[in-house]
């Protein structure tokens, strides 16, 4: 293990760095709503899963660009489950912005109800070729608009609470049905982007839940709906209310963090498993409203806004030791050895805050532990590229529960090599 965690907290740096100049940004959001004519729409991957039969509500890429006068920072934001192809997808923003990789930050904002949720990088299907194709197309798109905007900009930071997630449970019950003792960060984290006017070019809400208030729920009878869940929603209601015209939203440390209700509920407490079905709706749309109010709150309190700001970013890697996992037939867990897992890592420094970018499903504790790790405020941005899967705090593996077997990555590895490899990203900047 020595040689493994010695590994692990190496880090490969990437860096641009950082002097102060006069901000300028622009703002844009493309919709990756498939076509009526893409319907129904089922995933060879996943073929005991229900079909998509419609749209309930638009989704979209939405992408921020940031310059100080001598480099560009690009922010793009996705509503799906994971960044796909994720290669692919920087290369091309990077190309579109005219900037080094590693001044892009692409993420996703988790939602399990975009079509593509069970596209894993696998060989694509036609239909999920045409639907990868056509988010890429968009989040370029996204950028070239944002880029076309670029105007003087200033730029502030709030961090405030919000009351709609809760730990799901699993490590300390090993029931996903949430548990209000266990750990649940409730940061709800506010990047306010305005113009020389006064009025608001974006906002980034990061917020740690998973987005699967509707996931799986059988809202008509025949299938499912595409719906841009909690973070769809909640950005919905700020740009459809003159909050700003794109909201950007980030996951935070969402590995083991719920919704406080969803629409299907598993069994707990002898009590059965019920699909609220079409009435779920309204379980999205009343914890969406807490949590946008919340983000409309917590810019009351934010200081002013800054016009003379330090951008730099940073990308490099954390290593660890990697595991497959497996039911044998006793029910049991066989762990076989795999080889080492590479967890994508970035930082953005957007004067009075910093982006920690981890590319996996990362838990509330680590996600406070990247925090506790920096002076300087700092939003836990995860789902980013090239995602590996869940990450948690050592104590979590103690259970098979649905994480963990999801977990690519051995125990006694994932802080130190994270937060080591953030704190080395940080001594470029």
């Amino acid at each position: 293990m020595k040689t493994a965690l010695s590994l692990a907290l190496l880090a490969t740096v990437a860096a641009t760095p950082v002097i102060a100049g006069d901000l300028r940004a622009g703002a844009a959001r493309v919709s990756i709503t498939p076509p009526a004519d893409a319907f129904p729409y089922a995933s060879p991957s996943s073929p005991n899963d229900k079909p998509f039969v419609g749209v309930h509500d638009d989704i979209f890429t939405r992408a921020l660009v940031l310059e100080d006068g001598s480099k560009r920072i690009v922010l793009v934001s996705i509503e799906n489950v994971n960044v796909p192809e994720p290669a692919a997808m920087v290369s091309a923003l990077a190309q579109a912005a005219h900037v080094p990789p590693a001044q892009v930050m692409v993420f996703a904002t988790h939602t399990h109800s975009n079509p593509l949720v069970f596209f894993h990088g696998h060989t694509p299907s036609p239909r999920q070729a045409q639907e990868l194709e056509r988010t890429q197309k968009a989040a370029v798109a996204a950028v070239g608009q944002a880029i076309a905007g670029l105007a003087p900009a200033r730029i502030s930071f709030v961090r405030s609470r919000g009351w709609v997630n809760i730990n799901n449970g699993e490590a300390s019950t090993g029931v996903k049905t949430g548990d209000p003792a266990a750990a649940s960060d409730k940061s709800l984290d506010v990047v306010q982007v305005t113009g020389a006017d006064g009025r608001r070019i974006a906002l980034l809400v990061d917020y740690a839940s998973h987005a699967e208030v509707m996931f799986r729920s059988m809202t008509r009878p025949d299938g499912l709906e595409v719906t841009g869940d909690l973070p769809g929603t909640v950005s919905r209601l700020l740009e459809d209310n003159a909050a700003a015209p794109v909201v950007l939203y980030a996951a935070g440390a969402e590995g083991d963090q719920l919704s406080q209700y969803k629409s299907l509920q598993a069994d707990a407490g002898g009590l059965p498993a019920k699909d609220e079905g079409a009435g779920g709706w309204a379980i999205l749309d009343v914890q969406a409203r807490s949590l946008a109010a919340s983000v409309v709150d917590a810019l009351k309190s934010a200081p002013a806004p800054a016009a003379q700001v330090s951008l730099g970013a940073a990308a490099g890697q954390a290593v660890c030791p990697g595991v497959k996992r497996a039911r044998d037939a006793n029910n049991g867990v066989v762990e076989s050895p795999a080889g080492d897992v590479v967890i994508p890592l970035s930082l953005v420094r957007l004067g009075p805050v910093t982006l920690a970018g981890v590319g996996a499903d990362l838990g509330t504790v680590l996600g406070q532990g990247v925090k506790d790790a920096f002076a300087q405020p700092t939003s836990v941005v995860t789902m980013t590229a090239g995602a590996v899967g869940y990450v948690l705090d050592d104590a979590a593996y103690a259970r098979a529960t649905h994480a963990v077997m999801g977990s690519p990555v051995r125990p006694g590895c994932a802080r130190d090599a994270i937060v080591g490899g953030l704190k080395a990203l940080a001594k470029g900047l």
